[in-house]
């Protein structure tokens, strides 16, 4: 008589780019993040907790962000470009906002001719939301987490962003930096 031993199983893909094309459906739908994915994927492997199972989420998390930037290439048409994607020029990522004046676009004729009261129509009005995670941006550093859209999308390029922040502080302010 065979004697009880645990038993474990194993989730076994036929391809491993299952997960990946799981999560990526996944992700923006049901707000799931790579950390609470891979802890899943964990548990589906050995519920049990009996077998010490690889951490791989470092390394999902890594292929999540490259994943990302390339999708995000190839929807800014930047996907076959000649030369590559680093020829890709700053800010060539960021989307136009439809809903911002733009005379060549969606203002009609004669907008700058409105009297005073009305000029607020045709204004560009910026307002920051309070919810907004700015917070999200301050990581361990560039060596540790390095950007790969830097300069692409809304952000400025973090060199000349940070020579032109350091005219703009004091000495007590700089040693944030």
């Amino acid at each position: 008589m065979r004697g009880i031993r645990p038993r474990q199983q194993t989730l076994r893909p036929v391809q491993p780019s299952m997960f990946w094309r799981h999560f990526a459906s996944c992700a923006p739908s049901q707000n799931i993040n790579v950390q609470d994915y891979v802890r899943t994927l964990e548990k589906l492997t050995d519920s049990t907790g009996l077998e010490k199972v690889p951490d791989r989420r470092v390394a999902f998390g890594r292929m999540a962000r490259q994943y990302s930037y390339l999708k995000m290439m190839k929807r800014g048409g930047c996907g076959h470009e000649a030369n590559g994607i680093v020829t890709t020029p700053p800010g060539a990522l960021a989307v136009r906002c439809w809903a911002c004046p733009d005379a060549s676009r969606n203002l009609p004729s004669g907008w700058d001719k409105v009297p005073e009261s009305k000029a607020y129509l045709y204004k560009l009005m910026l307002a920051f939301d309070a919810n907004f995670r700015l917070k999200n941006k301050l990581r361990a550093g560039e060596r540790m987490d390095p950007a790969l859209t830097d300069g692409l999308g809304y952000f400025a390029r973090s060199g000349p962003y940070k020579e032109h922040i350091k005219t703009l502080v004091d000495e007590k302010d700089v040693s944030a930096l």
